[in-house]
């Protein structure tokens, strides 16, 4: 075997789409697995990802989501979501997949997050400089209390939104994802959440993105009591989103922890948007 390493392109998306369709989740469809190296935000350079190739058969590939965030002090920086490491068993345990791994994150300039990372990928990222950005969140169920109002709906709420919010609904346009503006105490909040069933049929509503997250934090509950409907429903935050003395609602661990390393920014910078769960329409762990 001559297994090279190299930057995806995008004559390369159906090779990649069928490998990850019949070997990494079947339940997701090729063209659905296309969107990780052609996505809507995608810079004019690079961004597809990595392969490994070998005689012209691709063997495996890592995702790279690359994006150049506008943050909230009004700064553009990019970012990269890793997504979808995947390497067929005769190519392990060489160096093969290492090597793959490493070309992915190889850019010191960019902030790198992982979402999905199963335990053992945890373990091997962390000798690479990652950190665990968290490990719990905290939900909210409704608690029949009033106080903080909400408009529903992109179109709806289109002409209270900022610049940056804007930049946030066009990329994300089409995409599986909810919009809203909610208000309290002189201040609004643009939020997006994803809605997934989880567990025993249990509606959560992640959060992704909040335009001001100290309002979410200090308004979490009343969010949830504008925001969820009467089913088995939780709105779900991030620990990473609520600050020390607000209500943390009930908190619990996540089932895998997210992970990111970063040259200069902490915690607090890294949202769910503009990430594989979004483009493959799948749930949060």
């Amino acid at each position: 075997m001559s297994a090279v390493v190299r930057p995806a392109e995008a004559g390369d998306a159906a090779a990649v789409a069928d490998l990850l369709h019949a070997r990494m989740n079947a339940r997701i469809p090729p063209e659905r697995w296309r969107r990780l190296l052609d996505y809507p935000w995608r810079p004019a350079e690079g961004g597809r990802g990595w392969l490994v190739e070998d005689g012209g058969r691709v063997v495996g590939y890592m995702g790279t989501i690359l994006s150049d965030r506008a943050l909230a002090d009004g700064r553009i920086e990019r970012f990269c979501d890793l997504s979808s490491w995947y390497l067929l068993a005769d190519y392990r345990g060489d160096g093969t997949g290492d090597a793959l791994l490493r070309a992915g994150m190889a850019d010191p300039g960019v902030h790198y997050a992982t979402m999905t990372a199963r335990r053992a990928t945890g373990r091997k990222i962390r000798g690479l400089g990652f950190s665990i950005l968290d490990e719990t969140q905290s939900l909210f169920s409704r608690s029949g209390r009033a106080g903080v109002a909400a408009r529903f709906g992109e179109a709806s709420i289109a002409d209270r939104l900022d610049a940056r919010s804007r930049r946030i609904a066009a990329a994300h346009a089409g995409l599986n994802l909810h919009h809203g503006l909610f208000e309290a105490e002189g201040r609004a909040c643009h939020l997006v959440w994803q809605r997934k069933l989880k567990g025993e049929g249990v509606a959560f509503h992640d959060v992704l993105f909040a335009s001001d997250t100290a309002f979410l934090s200090r308004h979490a509950q009343g969010i949830a009591d504008a925001l969820l409907k009467a089913e088995p429903a939780v709105l779900a935050i991030d620990s990473r989103f609520m600050r020390a003395g607000d209500d943390p609602g009930l908190v619990r661990s996540l089932p895998l922890a997210r992970w990111y390393r970063s040259p200069a920014r902490g915690p607090i910078d890294f949202d769910h948007l503009y990430s594989e769960v979004l483009l493959l329409d799948q749930k949060l762990p």
